[in-house]
């Protein structure tokens, strides 16, 4: 696909990766400022005492409504569950009675009193006072809805750089959908702009060869079209004059201005040459008219041998030649090979080259006809000098294109030759085993 093969998916990378490291910066910074601001705000203010101290409260609160005890274990951990971010310990007489998280069953009275024994409370249970030590995460509630806030802020940012970045693209593409309607419509004037060098870039630059390549066809098109229908119509408009000519010698002879039989035969060989030149420009234009969408039929191919399909018709053709004075050199070799034609389509192909050769081959030069085989195919080969007139071959070439229309819907290949005066046409079809 090229050096460029995947510079779309790498530029697509590259902003990923490129607003995902501007996310985490930017989480970064941001997570810095509130841990920052949250520290501060913890340090210059008693939030965290007071929030202590209400905590000791409800929990004095919590024992004198069910007339606790320390050795009440299982209603306190109870009560440490519901807190979540509370650790407590329950000393009497520097004996520790209570611990959160410690097993049940666990003896506590013979473990030293810690180092933060200092920052203990004094509540009263139902057996009498005790000292508590209580140790709360109370700031964990900020910082763990900063966290969140700080993980959408990142996320957001990340998020709207990495549209923002292939938007861009995405307006390219809509670019491209509007150029594709715009052909479908059938308007293709508008160029396609072709921006960068990526996938993109390459559909656009094949959509602009599209267009110009079907602008062009289709300009071929009309130009065949306007060229038959100029053709036809002139023709059209020739045979009116040998026509009005044709009555008027009619009525000449019809009148009683012949008298003499050799007046009569003067205006009858007036009328024979343009019986002659009418039937010219009829062939012509049916020639015209024979040009037709292929679809139109649908060949039904019979096998015949190679001597069957073209012996009878070369011999025709061969006779007619000679009746024309042509010279005719013959190299048939018939092999016992068979073939899928239509016999119809034969005679008309054949008919065709009859044709063209008394209009457009040299007399003093023989004509060379002869069988080919080659490359399990098999048909016929003619080669003739051409009559040049005045510097240039006059043909309309509407003959070899109904030839080659029917041997290509026989499956069949036309191919021709022309080197300056030479001309050579070979007709093959594949051989059927």
């Amino acid at each position: 696909m090229g050096k460029h093969a995947n510079n779309l998916i790498k530029k697509l990378l590259l902003l990923f990766l490129g607003a995902a490291a501007a996310g985490i910066f930017f989480f970064s910074a941001l997570h810095m400022g509130i841990s920052w601001g949250l520290d501060s705000f913890f340090y210059k203010t008693d939030y965290l005492e007071h929030a202590e101290q209400r905590t000791v409260e409800h929990l004095q609160e919590y024992i004198q409504e069910g007339a606790l005890t320390p050795y009440d274990k299982e209603l306190l951990s109870k009560w440490v569950k519901k807190k979540d971010v509370v650790y407590l310990e329950i000393y009497r007489d520097n004996r520790l009675l209570y611990a959160s998280g410690s097993p049940m069953d666990m003896a506590l009275e013979d473990l030293v009193s810690p180092y933060y024994k200092n920052r203990s409370y004094t509540l009263k249970f139902a057996d009498g006072e005790a000292d508590i030590v209580l140790l709360g995460i109370f700031d964990y509630q900020f910082y763990s809805s900063a966290l969140i806030v700080e993980i959408l802020l990142s996320f957001l940012v990340f998020f709207i750089l990495f549209i923002l970045g292939i938007k861009k693209g995405i307006q390219y593409i809509q670019e491209l959908q509007t150029a594709i309607s715009v052909m479908e419509g059938g308007c293709l004037e508008h160029p396609i702009a072709v921006k960068g060098e990526d996938e993109l870039a390459k559909l656009a630059e094949g959509l602009e060869q599209l267009r110009l390549s079907l602008k062009q066809n289709i300009q071929i098109e009309n130009d065949l079209k306007q060229a038959n229908q100029n053709l036809i119509t002139g023709i059209a408009h020739d045979l009116r004059t040998p026509l009005t000519a044709l009555t008027m010698y009619i009525q000449i002879l019809q009148s009683d201005v012949c008298t003499d039989e050799s007046s009569k035969q003067y205006y009858l060989e007036k009328i024979m040459g343009k019986a002659a030149m009418m039937k010219e420009l009829s062939d012509r234009l049916f020639e015209c008219s024979q040009i037709h969408d292929e679809a139109d039929e649908k060949p039904l191919n019979e096998m015949r041998t190679l001597q069957d399909t073209f012996m009878d018709y070369l011999s025709e053709m061969t006779m007619y030649l000679e009746n024309q004075g042509f010279e005719i050199n013959a190299e048939l070799e018939w092999r016992t090979v068979s073939i899928g034609v239509r016999m119809d389509y034969i005679a008309r192909i054949v008919d065709n080259m009859s044709s063209n050769l008394v209009k457009y081959a040299t007399s003093s030069v023989p004509i060379t006809l002869k069988t080919i085989y080659e490359n399990h195919m098999a048909g016929i080969e003619v080669s003739n000098q051409i009559t040049i007139q005045n510097g240039v071959v006059e043909s309309t070439k509407v003959g070899i294109k109904n030839v080659k229309r029917m041997i290509s819907q026989m499956n069949g290949i036309c191919q021709i030759e022309m080197e300056q005066e030479s001309y050579k046409i070979r007709i093959l079809f594949p051989i059927i085993d």
